[in-house]
């Protein structure tokens, strides 16, 4: 971040004066509420009320401009309506003002020429004059650390207690959410921004800020969409280079936005999977709650020391065995592991405690607290477990026991081996605890749950951020590639006619990916059935007829493909056939191609997809006509090496169906897919800002190797 911008936020967010614009003793008024948040937080500067109407609010002289302030302004709040704020905002800029919060909606969110003018003209107003600008459409900023509560929701309200947690927003609202829940979890916020339509500042302005801001330890990310995925990658890596975990939360994660995209690889990847896609390649926690990035954040907050084993599973114990089998239950559906072996046994030291528990039942991971005979040999049992390395959080599944006393013991016991190993304590009580017990746990840093769900959604996150940071580092993007220049001049002439969304057909798909090392099968251009027959004696038979019309992106929904024809009387029969359909379409320069019949012991689908905002990204699944009915599609980051390819297609659906139905020679048809990967790779490395989309389907994996069949191009 530049300098100049560095400072403009510094003076948002540590002002030495605020105005607010639109100040009000009108009780239930925004311009009243945030005027009583601001003062009742203890903002230590000077604070300017600015009103038409003058006077006195609150005990504090309102002006009724702000060129009538008599001192200097660093920051202002804008109350006030759409129509008032640019003038309001070249007043500011008068009167130097370095940084403004426009909390007015009516600008580019209405989505009207009218709308989008006046949040250019306030745009070109902040930057002519050096101004940082917050919004339009915003609800305020907090900053706990500074003593700062500028703006208008209930939770600006709220004791300005600093925490470690900074979250920019592209939901206002959801303040009133995070900030209550994250309290529940003793985390408490250091900053919140809520950046409206980013008219000025974006989502990626603050994410940069809070990377080098001393008191966020964990920076939190509630994303609608994002304008430059390379400034995030960038970002993402500072992070983790800081030491400091990424939470994201994306808003928006349904498919109905990619319902109409021409390439199945579109609809298949949709906004949810290119962004989990891209928050994987980044090393960024994804979650799917407000519970669950405010559960991430409070375990992310606390660093524990470095594993001396590298086994971090969980420790799970609880007050009865059908807690303890949904504790278990609830970490194998998200991939979360165990401490100790798969089948819940315990080695080393530990397995020699529990042989000397006499009268003690089956004690496995989950620990059965009745199984113990004593909640107190518990305390000797989680001894002997950090002696043999065991270094995950403990997750204690809880009901109130017959005594409180004894429900005090279990949770000394707990607490203890917190403070001992600063891990983390998560307690989920579905049915509720003793209010002291639960005051108890929070006072000593636990995580009280009332639920599974949020519980081990939260843990997961912990588990997913602790795999990130002992990741190996990632392998090196791959090169550039260099195609030949009359392939490179055959590809551009193809694709820059076409308008954007506009499609190849086929045989112009299959040239291009064949020219740069797709396997794609023979296609012939048969204009009779003469010449599909002299083209079917050269193949061979059974062949495939297809009809390439304009317009038609999928031609067998069309019905303009005849598979399987077996002799030259069905193949004249299907061209005669074939050419009524098209004529019936009324697509008369349609063409006709022959190719021979392909058939695969797998189906799958290759492409890749573009996101507005964050780029390509490869795609694989199963594929053939049942591509979206089967949706088992996995994203891959466009530019990946070779190496990162070939693991994220080896652990894929796709990669295990091709070591189950070709044993003998999985890995060269592994070879073969990760090698088209790599094909598609070069042409997005080189023709990347012209193509929207690719499909490959099917990519036929057959007995002998491997063959693609059909191809789509779309113009991005």
């Amino acid at each position: 971040m530049s300098s100049v911008k560095t400072a403009a936020l510094d003076a948002l967010f540590n002002p030495r004066s605020v105005a607010i614009i639109g100040a009000s003793a009108v009780a239930g008024k925004q311009g009243a509420a945030a005027l009583r948040y601001l003062s009742q937080g203890g903002f230590p500067g000077a604070i300017y009320p600015v009103n038409p109407a003058g006077g006195e609010i609150d005990g504090l002289t309102c002006y009724a401009r702000v060129s009538d302030i008599p001192g200097p302004v660093d920051c202002v709040l804008t109350v006030i309506p759409a129509a008032a704020t640019l003038e309001a905002l070249r007043e500011c800029a008068a009167k130097g003002v370095r940084a403004a919060i426009i909390g007015a909606n009516g600008f580019a969110d209405l989505n009207t020429p009218e709308g989008h003018a006046r949040e250019m003209e306030l745009r070109d107003i902040a930057r002519a004059h050096g101004m940082c600008v917050v919004g339009p459409n915003t609800n305020g900023i907090w900053n706990a650390s500074g003593r700062l509560s500028l703006g208008y929701n209930t939770s600006h309200g709220d004791p300005m207690v600093a925490g470690p947690v900074s979250i920019v927003a592209h939901s206002g609202a959801l303040f009133n959410s995070v900030a209550p829940c994250l309290r529940r979890f003793g985390a408490l916020l250091s900053k919140f921004v809520p950046v409206g339509n980013e008219a000025d500042l974006n989502m990626l302005d603050f994410f940069d800020y809070f990377i080098d801001d001393e008191a966020t330890r964990v920076i939190g990310l509630i994303v609608e969409g994002l304008s430059d995925g390379d400034r995030f990658r960038s970002l993402a890596a500072r992070a983790r280079a800081a030491g400091k975990p990424v939470v994201a939360l994306k808003l928006g994660r349904s498919q109905a936005g990619a319902g109409s995209a021409l390439a199945h690889s579109s609809r298949l990847a949709g906004s949810a999977r290119a962004y989990a896609a891209l928050f994987a390649e980044c090393g960024v926690v994804e979650v799917s709650t407000i519970e669950a990035l405010a559960g991430a954040a409070a375990l992310l907050s606390v660093r524990p020391a470095p594993s001396r084993s590298g086994d971090r599973g969980l420790v799970c114990v609880s007050t009865s065995g059908g807690g303890g089998s949904l504790l278990a239950d609830q970490a194998a559906d998200r991939g979360i592991p165990l401490a100790g072996s798969p089948d819940g046994t315990w080695g080393g030291q530990t397995a020699r405690v529990i042989e000397g528990f006499t009268g003690a039942g089956l004690i496995r991971n989950p620990i059965d607290g009745g199984n113990l005979a004593g909640w107190k040999r518990l305390e000797t049992l989680l001894t002997a477990i950090e002696a043999d390395g065991h270094d995950g959080p403990l997750v204690m599944f809880s009901h109130m026991l017959p005594q409180e006393t004894i429900d005090l013991v279990a949770a000394d016991i707990l607490i203890a081996r917190r403070e001992r190993t600063s891990l983390p304590l998560v307690v989920v009580a579905p049915g509720g605890l003793r209010p002291a017990i639960e005051a108890h746990y929070r006072d000593h840093g636990a995580l009280v749950f009332p639920d599974l769900g949020s519980c081990f959604d939260s843990l997961h996150a912990w588990s997913r951020e602790r795999a990130f940071e002992t990741a190996a580092a990632a392998p090196p993007a791959a090169p550039p590639v260099g195609f030949a220049q009359d392939v490179r001049v055959a590809i551009a002439a193809a694709l820059t006619p076409l308008a954007p969304g506009a499609f190849l057909s086929e045989a112009e798909s299959a040239r291009i990916l064949a020219n740069v090392g797709a396997p794609m099968v023979a296609t012939t251009v048969v204009a009779s059935p003469d010449e599909a027959a002299v083209a079917a004696r050269g193949t061979g038979f059974p062949v495939v007829l297809k009809a390439l019309a304009p317009g038609v992106a999928h031609k067998h929904d069309a019905g303009l493909v005849m598979l399987g024809l077996p002799d030259e009387q069905a193949l004249r029969a299907a061209f005669t056939d074939l050419s009524r359909r098209v004529e019936s379409l009324g697509a008369g320069d349609a063409t006709i191609i022959l190719q021979p019949m392909a058939r695969g012991r797998a189906e799958l689908i290759l492409g890749s997809t573009y996101e507005e905002g964050i780029g390509h990204f490869l795609l694989l699944g199963l594929g053939g006509v049942n591509a979206e009915l089967f949706n088992s599609t996995v994203l891959i980051p466009a530019f990946a090496s070779d190496e990162a390819l070939r693991a994220l297609v080896g652990s894929s659906v796709a990669g295990q169906l091709i070591a189950r139905v070709v044993p003998s020679h999985s890995q060269a048809a592994l070879d073969g897919v990760v090698n088209t990967l790599i094909a598609l790779r070069g042409l997005l490395q080189e023709f990347g800002d012209l193509i929207g989309s690719i499909d490959v389907n099917p990519l036929l994996v057959t007995d002998k190797g491997y063959i693609a069949v059909d191809a789509l191009i779309v113009r991005r």
